[in-house]
């Protein structure tokens, strides 16, 4: 097996593969990169950690020339760091991390091709920068309403900049809406998780690309990949902090489900009674909604994994 370590940055690429470092640009084609590895067999694993639209020309190539990847989380390599006696972080040092770890770990697994979870990530991303900076927009007016020295042009101005970011956010709901549309898995998927009670288009559409991006994940998987599996630190009998979620997940996921249940506590039995169970027992308002935003992720898990629309407990006798 011929394993590479690359570290992705926004201009280049910096590998190892145990031997040497080597510098590559990080091109749309990757044509330098693709040249250097048609040399090296089929047996070849690339160990990086995915950054977003940095790492896609690599995934790409990837996927075009059936090597298999490690794509590392990138919580892991600060640890790996720490492991190594605290090696400082540079490129190089980056790549002969992936590398060892690549080395340890063993082949990895070919990448998947899904064109339209990507485009509908891309739109989320688009959608959530726009729903960002709405949100500031109208904080700031807000605070500038109750000032009597301020022009009113300025409020005016501030007003337009919030419709405008409200249309943008709608066209790119729309536009994620119309792809998935055309494709019929995806437009099945999302009309079952419209039928949950508290799940709108937003939340549906990221639901979508989660459960294809990761359709083999069980129940704790899935939770633990948005980051809401609980975490406890305990060392002997005097060491005992509390119990929060690890955030290691897609902190956008997290956020949606999040506001999902200021509907779903009043229109969904079973993430209602979740939550008034656990502000019934004195937990604060954040830790009843936090379980209540898992109690809806593993309801539309199970009914993706099950092909089945929403039944109500109530009428099933559940």
């Amino acid at each position: 097996m011929y394993c590479i370590g690359v570290d992705v940055s926004k201009q280049h690429l910096a590998t190892y593969d145990g031997e040497r470092q080597r510098t590559f640009p990080n091109t749309r084609d990757l044509k330098e990169l693709d040249a250097f590895l048609e040399g090296k067999g089929d047996e070849v694993t690339v160990v990086f950690e995915p950054t977003s639209t940095y790492s896609r020309s690599l995934e790409l190539l990837c996927r075009s020339r059936k090597l298999r990847c490690l794509r590392l989380n990138p919580r892991v390599l600060p640890h790996l760091r720490e492991v190594v006696q605290g090696r400082s972080k540079t490129d190089r040092t980056d790549a002969e991390l992936l590398w060892q770890y690549g080395q340890d770990h063993g082949p990895g697994d070919l990448l998947k091709e899904d064109r339209l979870g990507h485009i509908l990530k891309v739109y989320l991303s688009c959608y959530a920068q726009a729903q960002k900076a709405r949100i500031a927009c109208q904080q700031l007016r807000e605070a500038l309403a109750h000032d009597p020295d301020i022009p009113a042009e300025i409020l005016e101005e501030l007003g337009r900049e919030i419709g405008r970011l409200k249309a943008r956010e709608e066209k790119m709901l729309t536009r994620a809406q119309v792809h998935i549309e055309g494709d019929e898995e995806a437009r099945r998927d999302y009309v079952l998780l419209l039928t949950i009670p508290g799940v709108g288009r937003v939340t549906a559409t990221v639901l979508v690309v989660l459960f294809r991006r990761y359709s083999g994940a069980n129940r704790g998987e899935i939770v633990a990949l948005v980051g809401m599996d609980p975490l406890e630190y305990r060392s002997g009998s005097s060491v005992h902090k509390k119990s929060r979620i690890s955030k290691r997940g897609d902190g956008f996921v997290r956020k949606v489900l999040f506001e999902a249940t200021l509907a779903a506590v009043r229109f969904n039995p079973a993430v209602r009674k979740t939550y008034r169970r656990l502000k019934e027992n004195g937990k604060p308002e954040k830790v009843a909604r936090i379980a209540a935003a898992r109690k809806l992720l593993l309801i539309a898990h199970a009914m993706y994994r099950s092909g089945q629309p929403y039944r109500d407990p109530k009428a099933s006798g559940g």
